[in-house]
């Protein structure tokens, strides 16, 4: 029942509106707001139902399957897309205003993206599930629906912003036989709950790809910093990062992440200023790395211009196998521990970061966080 929903849920600040709510609900009545900020209820839910309620994420917590940061997996390599033209994309070459920001948000390895459009092109899915872009803020996520090349780069790049990706999926499973979602954590596990629960989902929904998430801005309180920094809102334009900051040699209290305003500056985010912009609710999930995915791909441990790719299922590594065979995507082995080690290290980093902060900071939340760091060491 929506009633609980709100009260335990979304009033109590446990909602990381990944949306998968508004596409169980069997009535159709959830909805996410027109600011993209809250699901609401758009008429009379039934007192019996408890479909949303069952299957939220901010009550029932995702469960990781091993003690191991990044869960199970049945291999992980360096992957880079050999298709040019996706790794030199950037959505802000094709808008008049923002054409000299080019170089921005352009995909750190074009993986993600290449494996889209072989899936549209090949037939194998009718549409991807994605993470778009909202004409008015384009530094913030809008759920979307990719049937072909160019919708699936306008979404490309980095958006590190709460976004209903699951919202969609019911329009989409209605509308094409099978289809493939790109998400966080959140939005992987939901559709896995989902697919529990509905033949629909567990028959159309074909393929699940993980973006690892450490933690995510509310947009409330990343526009606080924003405008504690004299950044004029109206003139940001995205939120990048340097793919740098997440190579081996490179201190871990680096986070080289920048707000991107119009005029194409770059205005670098703190620690202490990433830390109280990041998404309360979000802080104390387990699930770091998509474990429940097919593929998860990550920045973490990977060169400039490659990702770290998890393959975890079969169709997972077949996908990747036959790209590769194909020439769509190159891949090369690694040093697992070495990623892994990284990962330690930011875990630990955030730990000693916690500790340091007043005490009226560490509420319980504070204290969930600081139970997921020392999960991983």
């Amino acid at each position: 029942m929506y009633k609980d929903l709100e009260r335990q849920v979304i009033s109590a600040g446990k909602c990381v509106m990944c949306g998968t709510c508004v596409s169980a609900c069997p009535h159709d009545l959830l909805a996410v707001d027109e600011w993209g900020k809250r699901i609401v209820c758009v008429g009379k839910c039934p007192m019996d139902c408890k479909v949303c309620t069952d299957i939220c994420i901010g009550l029932h917590p995702i469960e990781v399957d091993s003690s191991e940061i990044f869960g199970v997996f049945s291999e992980v390599v360096h992957v880079q897309s050999l298709m040019n033209d996706v790794k030199q994309y950037s959505y802000f070459q094709y808008q008049p205003i923002h054409r000299s920001l080019g170089d921005i948000a352009k995909p750190k390895s074009g993986v993600v993206s290449s494996v889209l459009i072989y899936l549209l092109q090949e037939g194998l899915v009718g549409c991807a599930v994605v993470a778009g872009r909202r004409q008015d803020e384009p530094w913030r996520p809008s759920p979307a629906i990719a049937t072909n090349r160019n919708e699936v780069l306008y979404a490309s790049g980095t958006k590190p912003f709460h976004c209903p990706t699951n919202a969609v999926l019911i329009s989409a499973l209605a509308n094409f036989d099978r289809v493939a979602l790109v998400g966080l954590p959140c939005h992987i596990e939901g559709v896995r709950r989902l697919a529990e629960r509905y033949k629909e989902f567990r028959e159309q929904i074909a393929y699940l790809i993980g973006i690892p998430c450490g933690n995510i801005f509310s947009r409330d309180l990343f526009t606080r910093q924003a405008v504690k920094k004299g950044i004029d809102i109206e003139e940001i334009v995205a939120v990048d990062f340097d793919n740098a900051v997440f190579k081996e040699e490179t201190p871990i209290n680096n986070l080289g992440m920048y707000i991107v305003t119009r005029n194409g500056r770059r205005h670098p985010l703190s620690l202490n200023e990433f830390k109280a912009a990041m998404a309360k609710e979000c802080i104390g999930c387990k699930d770091f790395s998509a474990e429940h995915s097919d593929l998860s791909v990550a920045t973490l441990g990977a060169p400039t211009g490659w990702s770290t790719v998890f393959i975890r299922t079969g169709k997972g590594k077949e996908i990747i196998e036959t790209m590769v065979a194909k020439g769509l995507l190159t891949k090369r082995q690694f040093v697992y521990e070495k990623v892994k080690d990284k990962a330690k290290l930011a875990a630990q980093a955030e730990m000693v970061w916690l500790k340091s902060q007043p005490k009226t900071w560490m509420s319980i939340v504070t204290q969930a966080l600081i139970k997921r760091a020392r999960m991983y060491y």
